[in-house]
Formats: structure tokens, C-alpha cells, sequence
């Protein structure tokens, strides 16, 4: 895999920001001094500093110091009274909410050796506590140690108090643009006869259930896990968050020529165990809003904060021709009146992949020199990450490419893997892609679900 691009402001998405900083009235010595430093990192890169007056903040930047003790850090996390990311624009006397929040956590551990699944824990229960999506450990007596952490499950170390690394992957996230929720629902758009002879929800309910059996989906998470329960109740009330799931599914139905994807695990979906209504029919994007249709009698889940991501990668890809099979199903001919793009389905596992046969699957490596630290699901520039993919596929864009099934790690958090329409598919919609993970029929993508590589 590439090293990151030597300086991020040859990225094209790259912007100077406004950043705040503020708290740290009690922080240590040693924390106050990397601050001091990270401040001047940004200045350095041509970001404008600002008070907490400024209308427009990008990123807010908050510290606090966890106390040392016996106790497991997570434990020792105090937990606020409200979740920050609620009281920020009250607690700092803010004239709008920041787009960007970010808290840097003082603590003696350094998480650099922890396995992937304790340090995952230990920052949810943090984030939750302290109210803010992304923390940044700072570790060790010199705060010489940083593990900037998201709720995806990424947590890339920085050595040796490389501010400039850390400012570097702070000023990626907040150049972002959360798109994930932003959907409009057409109800009755789908006749309850189409609704119910369509096999495409099935499959996807099917497939949730053997990504289950394969250890590729994880339980969904509850709020509760990581929080008393007053503190879920301020959650579930004021922010409208109970819970997420982990992963997506989704497939390209012909008949009602929709992209069905899992519904969001903000509704209180379990991707293991999925009902037919849990699946939501797409037919696109308007001004920027992914476009949901309702099959009759049907009140939709919203899709899944991918939606868009996966709406972006189908633009790009080119269109091959169906035909019934006589079975229910469809098949290639180059003949049919049916188009639908070559991408027939697809899933996003929070796992990391040992190793994967190319003479099976395409394996497409991060672009880190256009985008080199990745971004958050759901996000404008995640959207393009997956199209700019796509466009780099030889299975998807060469007819001689024979592969019918593509890969690409999504830096720092999982996996997506797609099946193909081309000669040889299978007759069900996801038994090939599924079999690559199974290791009673191979397998060709050997996976843990324990472990995520966080590269430099």
C-alpha cells in the first residue's frame, strides 16, 4: 500500500479551515505543550485560527486529561452529564454549531500495541461518554503518542509527537461533508404486486443472515453498552441516537429498476437477521438527496448512511443487458430490454482481509495519493472515493477482464466487495460473493473479524 501524499494540500480537495481550540485549562504540562504545538501545526498549513466569537467554525477542537488508576481507561472516562456534542455551542458560548468536533484525550496508555478490538472499545465507550464522534488519544508522560480514533472503528497511531500527521488526518475528516442522512421518500411507488414477485429483498435478506453464519457481521450496537442509562436517554431524546449497525448490503433489482440496500441500524436494524421491510428501494440522487421509493403499503426504513456511496459507484460503471430466466431470476443477453449496470451487488464488512486470490477477485488498493487517509461513511468525499475506484477497476471496465468479483479496503475500518453480471454468475444474487468467504468452498478472500490494519 502507497504512503500518504507527502503534503495534503496537493490533495484537490484540501481547504484552509477555521479551526477553534478550546478547553485544556487544567491540562498538564506535557498536553498543554502538544496543543501549543498542534495550534502552530495548523497555522503552519494555512488554517485560520479563530475564537470561539467567529460565526463559521470548521473544526472544534476540545481536550480533557483522564486521571491515571487500577482501573481500565474506559472505566476511568468520567461521564458527562450531557453529551458535548449537544452543549458544545451553549458550553463555548458559540454562535452556530461547528461543522467539525474533535476532542483530544490525555491518558498514560499507549494503544499502538492494544489488539484492534480493545482500542475499537475503548473509543466508543469514550466517545460516548464525552459526547464527540472523533477523539484523539494522547499518550505517554511526554504526550509523544497519538491514536485518532472515529466511530467507524479507525485508529491510525501517530509516533514520535508527529502533530503535523495528526493535523494532517483532523483537516481530511473535517473537509468532508456528512451526506448519509440527506433522503426523500416517494410513497406507493412501487405496486404492492411488483413489491411482492421481486426476489431482490430476499436475496438480501438471505445474505444478511449467511453474512452472519461467516462471522462477517457483528451484533448492532446499543447506546446503553457504552453509557448509563440517563445518558441514553439524552441521546435517544435530544439526538435521536439509540444505536448503529455495523456493515451494508445491496443489490441492483431489474424489475423494479431500484438499488435495494439495507435500512440504516438508526432504525433499530439487525443486518444479521433483516426483515423484507428493513430493505429500501432506491432510484437515485436529486440535488444531492438519495431518492427512496415506498412500495405500497410499506412505511420505508431510511437506507443506509452508504446509500449515496453506492448510488455514486453505479454512476460510473457501464450497463449490460438482462433477460428473464423463466425461474424468477435474470440472466445476460446482450439482446434483453432490461439495462442495469454490471455491479449486480455488493456488501461492507468492518473486517480485515489476510490475503485474496486475484486470479478470483480484483483487488483495487487505496488512491493515497488523492486521498490519503481516508474518509467517513456517508460523506460527499467518500462518494467520490468509491466512484474514483470504480473508475480503476480492469474487472469492471474491461470486457476482457473474465473476474467477476472486485475488492478494495476502505482505509482503516473494512471492506467493500462487489459481484459482477458477466458470463458464469450465479443464478441467486450473492452465493459467489458470499463463497469467497467460505471456507467449505475455498475460500479466495481470507478475513479476520478481529482485525483492521490501521497503516501509517
Amino acid at each position: 500500500m502507497d504512503v500518504p501524499v507527502g503534503d495534503v494540500r496537493e490533495c484537490h480537495w484540501w481547504r484552509p479551515l477555521k479551526v477553534a481550540f478550546v478547553g485544556g485549562e487544567h491540562d498538564p504540562l506535557p498536553m498543554a505543550t502538544f496543543r501549543a504545538r498542534l495550534v502552530e501545526s495548523f497555522r503552519d498549513q494555512g488554517h485560520t485560527i479563530v475564537t470561539t466569537d467567529e460565526a463559521t467554525i470548521d473544526l472544534l477542537i476540545d481536550s480533557v486529561t483522564i486521571p491515571d488508576g487500577p482501573e481500565p481507561l474506559a472505566t476511568r472516562v468520567p461521564e458527562r452529564s450531557q453529551p458535548l456534542m449537544l452543549t458544545v455551542t451553549k458550553d463555548y458560548h458559540l454562535s452556530r454549531r461547528p461543522h467539525n468536533l474533535a476532542v483530544l484525550v490525555g491518558v498514560r496508555e499507549s494503544l499502538r500495541t492494544w489488539p484492534h478490538a480493545d482500542v475499537v472499545s475503548t473509543a466508543r465507550v469514550t466517545m460516548a461518554k464525552i459526547g464527540s464522534p472523533k477523539i484523539v488519544f494522547v499518550s505517554g508522560p511526554e504526550a509523544d503518542e497519538v491514536t485518532y480514533c472515529t466511530l467507524e472503528g479507525g485508529h491510525p497511531t501517530e509516533t514520535h509527537a508527529n502533530v503535523d500527521g495528526l493535523r494532517d488526518r483532523l483537516v481530511t475528516s473535517a473537509s468532508a461533508h456528512e451526506v448519509g442522512a440527506q433522503f426523500d421518500v416517494h410513497g406507493d411507488a412501487i405496486s404492492e404486486a411488483t413489491w411482492n414477485q421481486t426476489t431482490t429483498p430476499d436475496d438480501i435478506v438471505r445474505a444478511g443472515r449467511r453474512m452472519d453464519q461467516l462471522g462477517l457481521l457483528p451484533r448492532p450496537q446499543q447506546i446503553s453498552d457504552y453509557v448509563s442509562a440517563p445518558m441514553a436517554r439524552v441521546y435517544q431524546r435530544y439526538l435521536g441516537l439509540s444505536g448503529f449497525s455495523e456493515g451494508m448490503l445491496f443489490a441492483v433489482d431489474p424489475l423494479t429498476q431500484t438499488t435495494m440496500v439495507t435500512a440504516s441500524g438508526s432504525w433499530d436494524v439487525d443486518k444479521r437477521a433483516l426483515s423484507r421491510d428493513e430493505v429500501t428501494a432506491l432510484s437515485g440522487v436529486t440535488g444531492g438527496r438519495v431518492q427512496v421509493q415506498a412500495p405500497s403499503g410499506v412505511r420505508p426504513k431510511g437506507p443506509s448512511v452508504e446509500a449515496l456511496e453506492v448510488l455514486s459507484l453505479l454512476e460510473v460503471t457501464p450497463r449490460v443487458r438482462l433477460s428473464p430466466d423463466g425461474a424468477g431470476g435474470w440472466r445476460l443477453d446482450p439482446d434483453g430490454e432490461t439495462e442495469v449496470p454490471i455491479i449486480r451487488s455488493g456488501i461492507h464488512a468492518h473486517v480485515g482481509v489476510v490475503s485474496a486470490d486475484d486470479s478470483v477477485v480484483e483487488t483495487i488498493e487505496p488512491d493515497r495519493r488523492n486521498y490519503p487517509y481516508g474518509f467517513g461513511c456517508g460523506t460527499d468525499l467518500m462518494c467520490e472515493v468509491a466512484r474514483s475506484t470504480v473508475e480503476r477497476s480492469s474487472a469492471i471496465n474491461d470486457p476482457r477482464d473474465r473476474r467477476r468479483f472486485v475488492r478494495w479496503p476502505m482505509l482503516y475500518h473494512g471492506e467493500m466487495v462487489i459481484e459482477l453480471w458477466k458470463d458464469g454468475s450465479e443464478s441467486l444474487t450473492f452465493d459467489g460473493l458470499l463463497d469467497l468467504f467460505d471456507e467449505t468452498t475455498g475460500p479466495a478472500i481470507n478475513f479476520r473479524s478481529d482485525h483492521i490494519d490501521q497503516p501509517r
